[in-house]
């Protein structure tokens, strides 16, 4: 019977300890009046009275909420919620401050969807204002800002700084909605796509390089980095990338991406061919084979594709496999590639050296009838 008497007192003081102080009685009065400038001048000459009394700050928040002083109103509800509120309070807290965040949020969202990106980026900023802890808002802030930064950019003179800032901006963004969901993979990508957009293109590449290490199978983001890498000259990573995808069964090539990693092939070739050491020239020969697989690859999807066609019988000279010369420009000219000087001529070329010299005479005798005029010739 003690023990039960304890209980009771101990409930009886907590009790009295979390009633609303009289303030707090007349802000509610005053709200459901709508009287919220006078609601907040009454509470904000209370604060230093009530420093740790949660309810004060919540029905600021909601006062200022009213008057449409969002930066306020988002700071007074953070506030609330270190004041170590109930649990009922706390739920009061929360609901209010996602009903002001939603409003905004929605109509941004739907001013995005329209393309009006300054007014999205406004209405989401007010959103991140009255909480800063909501993922889906600081992502959609990103892309808004991403948008708009290629407007300034692409624009007619251009405006780099403008640019410049909301790309800044943009980063900063994404990253927030990183902090708050790292589960979320899209929002990493994202950030990796900020980058590159902003043109810092070295931390773009940590970002999926990262990425990555976690999610190996992720064929998309393993091209896009391949890219990457290939945007800055660098073959080595590039070709290694190439080599992973050609290896892995599941990785679904498109015709582009075999041009691609035909030409990484090619490049890391000729920069391997300049080197003396046997390894370097081992590994260079093994290059040129890839590239002429890739290309071979292409030609054979799409026959009419004519730049990949002249690539690949180039390769095939470089191999010395003249009967492949043949054969692909013999291809090139049935799909209506041009009968053009400098490709009769490497054929005519590829007929000798197959030893068809009646052949060779005449795509010679034509070549010759395409060849352009020097200058001062009539």
């Amino acid at each position: 019977m003690r023990r039960a008497w304890i209980l009771i007192a101990i409930s009886t003081i907590w009790i009295f300890t979390v009633a609303s102080s009289p303030v707090v009685t007349g802000a509610k009065v005053r709200l459901s009046a709508k009287k919220y400038q006078e609601t907040v001048k009454v509470l904000e000459q209370n604060k230093g009275k009530y420093p740790d009394d949660p309810e004060l700050f919540y029905y600021l928040a909601r006062a200022y909420a009213g008057i449409a002083n969002w930066a306020k109103a988002g700071e007074n509800f953070g506030v609330a919620l270190t004041k170590n509120p109930d649990k009922k309070l706390k739920k009061d807290i929360d609901k209010w401050r996602n009903h002001y965040w939603a409003q905004f949020f929605k109509t941004a969202g739907a001013l995005l969807e329209q393309k009006r990106y300054l007014e999205a980026i406004g209405k989401f900023h007010t959103a991140n204002t009255i909480t800063q802890d909501r993922e889906e808002s600081q992502a959609n802030l990103s892309i808004a800002l991403l948008e708009q930064a290629q407007i300034y950019q692409s624009a007619e003179p251009p405006q780099p700084d403008s640019a410049r800032i909301l790309f800044d901006e943009a980063i900063e963004s994404i990253k927030r909605a990183v902090e708050l969901d790292p589960e979320n993979y899209q929002f990493i990508k994202n950030l990796g796509q900020a980058y590159l957009l902003a043109g810092k293109v070295d931390e773009a590449v940590e970002v999926y390089e990262e990425y990555l290490d976690e999610n190996p199978d992720d064929i998309s983001t393993h091209k896009r980095l391949v890219m990457i890498y290939m945007s800055k000259r660098d073959y080595e990573n590039a070709v290694n990338g190439f080599d992973a995808l050609l290896d892995d069964a599941g990785a679904e090539m498109s015709t582009a991406d075999y041009f691609n990693a035909g030409s990484s092939y090619y490049q890391m070739y000729y920069k391997l061919s300049n080197m003396e050491d046997e390894d370097s020239k081992a590994r260079a020969q093994e290059m040129l084979e890839k590239t002429s697989e890739c290309f071979a690859i292409v030609v054979e999807e799409d026959p009419t594709d004519c730049e990949a066609g002249e690539q690949l019988y180039y390769i095939y000279i470089s191999m010395e496999d003249w009967n492949k010369v043949t054969e692909t420009i013999e291809s090139m000219l049935d799909n209506e590639c041009e009968r053009d000087y400098i490709t009769l001529s490497n054929l005519s070329v590829a007929y000798s050296k197959v030893g068809d010299i009646t052949k060779a005479g005449e795509i010679y005798k034509e070549a010759q009838e395409k060849k352009p005029k020097e200058e001062g010739q009539n």
